[in-house]
């Protein structure tokens, strides 16, 4: 089970033909769900490990998150579904670890109220397993994760270990509490991106905020110890002004110049075209300090429904990232689960 977002299904659908052309066409399950995302049922003959492994080898940018599909249980819609799922228990006792943390991830798909919620079917399973297992449940960073997609007719079923799913997170939507003093959504995705490739933001030394308007990244890296240049001609929100760590230059990128600094972040979320927005990151790399982290999204353009607009998109966006690699040590690029027609890269300073 592959789980993209609603508006990247032909360039997903291009990473799977690069893997292996007889995945497709697949059996589409949901599609067009932006909180969902779009989910395809693919067979291969290849065990879940090696699946995911190919996804790993081609760095694919576009899957969010992979399951496996152990069982197949049909479904009624009535209260005889729990039922008919937790008869499971077994065979998926069977398939965990006992030495590794677990945690149940239910997604439930289709309109109308079932008589059940994912709540009380994560709840029940866990509970179920830790006793028959002895295997310790773990909601935030699981070992192994056991994985249901209930449509109306069917509830798909796997088990594997997290780092197979891409995600540890279910259909890989990253959940972050908001802040009281949270400037903006945007803040999510450097959090994420930060989760997913397993980075941590420098907690001192100088960092540049390349767009920074309305200054949700400029926050963040500001309350983890970063003195912030933070350079756009727009305004930052009033809360940032007494904010001592930041410093607003009210300016374009093209016409600003650090000096002598040097930073130990460089982030840029600008809504520019993607390939200008890489070449205003790369007039900084040299100011990158060695082990320091960049990030910067990458503006997608309207993608077609043809095959050839995704096999543009995704050229475009192989070559965008061969470009960086020319100033960056490239770390990780994915579409995350808070980004909008976007991808987020990744990078650190060139050994």
């Amino acid at each position: 089970m592959i789980t993209c977002d609603a508006e990247s299904e032909g360039v997903a659908i291009e990473e799977l033909r690069a893997i292996d052309a007889a995945l497709l066409p697949g059996q589409w399950l949901d599609t067009g769900d932006a909180v969902q995302g779009s989910i395809l049922l693919v067979e291969t003959p290849l065990d879940f490990e090696d699946f995911s492994g190919r996804f790993d080898g081609l760095n694919s940018i576009f899957i969010r998150h992979l399951m496996p599909v152990d069982f197949e249980v049909a479904l009624t819609g009535t209260e005889a579904d729990f039922a008919a799922i937790c008869a499971l228990l077994p065979q998926l006792a069977q398939l965990l670890n006992s030495s590794m943390s677990f945690s149940v991830q239910s997604r439930i798909l289709g309109t109308g109220k079932l008589p059940y919620r994912k709540v009380v079917l994560n709840e029940t399973l866990s509970q179920a397993l830790e006793q028959s297992t002895g295997a310790a449940m773990d909601c935030r960073v699981p070992e192994q994760v056991i994985s249901i997609i209930c449509t109306p007719t069917v509830a798909y079923v796997g088990v594997s270990e997290t780092y197979q799913n891409r995600s540890a997170w279910p259909g890989g939507k990253h959940r972050f509490k908001r802040e009281d003093d949270q400037v903006s959504r945007a803040e999510f995705k450097l959090l994420e991106a930060m989760n997913v490739f397993g980075v941590e933001l420098p907690t001192s030394g100088k960092a540049l905020d390349i767009g920074a308007s309305p200054g949700g990244w400029s926050r963040l890296l500001a309350e983890r110890g970063l003195q912030v240049d933070a350079v756009d001609p727009g305004d930052l929100d009033v809360r940032l002004k007494g904010n001592k760590r930041i410093t607003h230059l009210r300016k374009r990128i093209q016409d600003y110049n650090p000096g002598p600094k040097y930073f130990t972040a460089i982030v840029n979320d600008m809504k520019m075209d993607a390939r200008d927005s890489v070449e205003i990151m790369l007039r900084f790399a040299e100011k990158l300090s060695p082990g320091g982290i960049a990030v910067i999204t990458l503006k997608l353009p309207i993608m077609g429904p043809s095959i050839a607009a995704a096999k543009k998109t995704l050229e475009m966006v192989r070559s965008d990232l061969d470009r960086l690699a020319t100033g960056f040590e490239i770390i990780g690029a994915r579409q995350l689960y808070h980004n909008r027609s976007e991808v987020t890269v990744v990078m650190t300073s060139l050994s």
